[in-house]
Parts: C-alpha cells; sequence; structure tokens
C-alpha cells in the first residue's frame, strides 16, 4: 500500500485528508481537497477577524451573511436565516443567526440607493452563484466615500471549496482585487491577511460613476 501511495500523489493526498478529518460530512463522493485546511482557534470574545473589520463599522451599516456573530452590536445584521434559526453548516453548525433582516445579500431592496455608510462581510461572498451582481449590490447600497470590507477564505492556503458545501468560489488576494476593480463604483484601498494560513480581507471605498 505504501509504494501505491509513493506512486499515486492524489492518493497519497486522499489518506492525508482522511487521516486529517478535514473532509466536509456531506462532500460529494470521491471529491477530496488535494491541500486540506482546517479551521484555526480563535477566541469568540476577540476573534481576530471581527477586530479587523471593527473600524470600518462606523455610521449606519450592515454586516452581511452575520450568522451568529455580528461584527459589533451596532451593525445590522442580514443573514437568509431568521433570528435564532440554526445554521446547518461550517462555523455557523449549529449556532442561532443574530440577524436584525432575513434577506440574501444579492438582494438588498431594503434599502436605497446610498444609504449606508459601510458594508462588512465575513466568510459570506464565497457562497454566491453571482458574486458580480452581489458586489454591485452592496456598492448600490453604500453612499459615496463608505466602505465595503470583506474578510474571505484564502485559496492561497488550501482548497477553500471544501471547507463548506455551500461555498461556490474561491478567492486570492490578487482576483479578488481584480474583480471588485471590475465591477465598477469601488476602488481598492488594501488587501491584507487577517488569519495566516487562512483568510484575507479586502476594503474598498465607493467612488462616484466614472471617477476612478
Amino acid at each position: 500500500m505504501r509504494a501505491l501511495l509513493a506512486r499515486s500523489p492524489r492518493l497519497e493526498a486522499i489518506a492525508v485528508a482522511a487521516r486529517r478529518g478535514s473532509l466536509p460530512r456531506d462532500a460529494p463522493s470521491g471529491t477530496v481537497p488535494l491541500r486540506p485546511l482546517r479551521p484555526p482557534p480563535v477566541d469568540e470574545d476577540n476573534h481576530p477577524e471581527a477586530l479587523a473589520l471593527a473600524p470600518f463599522c462606523v455610521g449606519k451599516g450592515i454586516d452581511v451573511g452575520c450568522g451568529h456573530r455580528k461584527v459589533t452590536p451596532d451593525c445590522i445584521g442580514v443573514d437568509l436565516l431568521a433570528a435564532g434559526e440554526l445554521g446547518e453548516h461550517g462555523v455557523v453548525s449549529g449556532q442561532r443567526s443574530v440577524a436584525d433582516l432575513q434577506a440574501s445579500g444579492d438582494d438588498l431592496h431594503m434599502f436605497v440607493d446610498g444609504e449606508l455608510d459601510f458594508v462588512v462581510s465575513r466568510h459570506n461572498l464565497e457562497h454566491y452563484v453571482d458574486v458580480v451582481r452581489t458586489l454591485q449590490e452592496w456598492a448600490r447600497v453604500t453612499r459615496v466615500g463608505g466602505i465595503v470590507a470583506m474578510i474571505v477564505p484564502d485559496e492561497r492556503a488550501g482548497d477553500t471549496i471544501f471547507l463548506d458545501p455551500t461555498h461556490k468560489h474561491s478567492f486570492t488576494p490578487e482576483s479578488l482585487a481584480r474583480l471588485v476593480s471590475l465591477v465598477g463604483g469601488l476602488e481598492v484601498v488594501e488587501t491584507r491577511v487577517v488569519t495566516r494560513r487562512w483568510s484575507f480581507m479586502l476594503v474598498a471605498r465607493k467612488v462616484e460613476s466614472g471617477a476612478r
């Protein structure tokens, strides 16, 4: 068996993933990450991702995909799950939603154009089928000069698509910055690692149409 694994890097990767127990419970049969990831241990009361986004939560704004923990208490929590409903996948599995509004982040019709000072999200953008529409919607509801800041899994660290069965996309800082720049209405301010070998943040500012 060891000789067979030595001749097949893919079989070796499967064996390593199985030993680490890093496959999602509902991953399709026969599919495994070649670069498995494990969620890092964190202090929920001082979560590094919340601490990274908190400085941008000034004024009126939303935390899209807030799940069971809003970035700051003053954020308007938006989530597919209504308040009190239990999550089923990923880090929200078994956790109760604290959303103030039950809605999808790609349809924020309850907000008028430019109503918000900020939009923040953690591990949310990768769940949408149409990320362009989603980013356009976040830009629409943000005022000129306002901030759109998002944290997503870092594909450079491993195969992030396998972390949750509802993941649709994977990103690196470079690929996400290109995407945001192409969407229009947003100017990338910075990208940086938040949690090593796990996540990174992109911060963008809403600009006047044609001002970039």
